[in-house]
């Protein structure tokens, strides 16, 4: 066998372990995944934060694949340097380029992944933290469902009781500027003034609205959903109450259970909390209509 051939053979699979154990782990996660799915499938109840975990796993394998393309590139470049006979250094000069480039565009990707990474595992911690705040309700007669899950989105948190159905909905974000021990944001009422922008009341008010279009088709009674926007980490300023939502730290959610009004008689909360759990179950069918 001519010797280049040798080396090039010898090259074209340097890159085959790289690429073998990103397999195996690839193929490890998911049986894992699969087989903890398929136990948890038995639980009545979504933990929080569930649709994020689902996506910083799938963030994970992205940042796996992009780091075992980054690790190919010497080994693909080094086989077209010995199979590509091009006198002088005008191929050494391409090559060295494209590996430029193509560490360039990892490293962007990579970037990119890292942030989106960031973000979720923030989400995930935030609402983590708004769990363990609503845990401590069941206690005051109210029933926590966590992640509920719809065809486009899910609500991070509802809660059901005496004093109403309550879509919540967390929101974190970074003290950048670390102006204070705890940060302050405020609320005029109408819009989430943070330091930079406002967002995430439009959508907590949006969902609580189909929420409560949803309870109405399933049940065939009209309930109001309370739409909430809790914000963990940031204590909130409210100059000015809005009618149609709260924006509360987690910590005054609890405050719900000084409430002595009652919107839902216990037969009305059974059957919400019925059509709630299954649509939480994993697994579990859709029930068809009330029973």
């Amino acid at each position: 066998m001519d010797p280049l051939l040798k080396l090039a053979l010898l090259v074209a699979f340097c890159p085959a372990p790289s690429a073998m154990v990103f397999y195996l782990v690839s193929r490890s996660r998911h049986t894992t995944r699969h087989a903890g799915s398929s136990t948890a499938g038995q639980a009545r109840r979504r933990p929080a934060g569930e649709s994020i975990r689902a996506r910083l796993e799938e963030l994970d394998q992205q940042i796996y694949a992009w780091l075992t393309y980054l690790a190919m590139c010497p080994a693909i470049l080094a086989l077209v340097a010995v199979l590509t006979r091009v006198p002088g250094v005008a191929l050494a000069i391409g090559l060295f380029s494209g590996s430029i480039l193509w560490t360039g565009l990892c490293a962007i990707k990579l970037h990119q992944l890292h942030q989106q990474r960031a973000e979720a595992e923030l989400g995930f911690d935030g609402c983590r933290r708004v769990a363990e705040e609503l845990n401590r309700l069941p206690a005051e007669g109210f029933e926590v469902y966590h992640d509920v899950p719809f065809d486009a989105f899910h609500i991070d948190h509802v809660l059901v009781g005496p004093p109403g159905v309550f879509a919540i909905e967390t929101k974190t974000r970074l003290d950048r500027q670390r102006r204070a021990t705890h940060p302050e944001v405020q609320f005029d009422g109408f819009r989430v003034n943070w330091p930079s922008e406002s967002y995430g009341l439009e959508q907590t008010v949006s969902r609580a609205r189909f929420l409560a279009q949803w309870l109405l088709e399933v049940l065939g009674q009209e309930i109001e959903v309370t739409p909430i926007l809790t914000l963990p980490g940031w204590t909130v300023a409210c100059v000015a109450p809005n009618p149609s939502a709260l924006v509360l730290n987690p910590k005054e959610i609890g405050k719900l259970s000084e409430l002595k009004l009652v919107h839902l008689n216990e037969e009305l909360i059974r059957r919400v909390c019925h059509h709630l759990t299954q649509r939480c179950a994993v697994g579990w069918p859709m029930p068809a209509r009330d029973p």
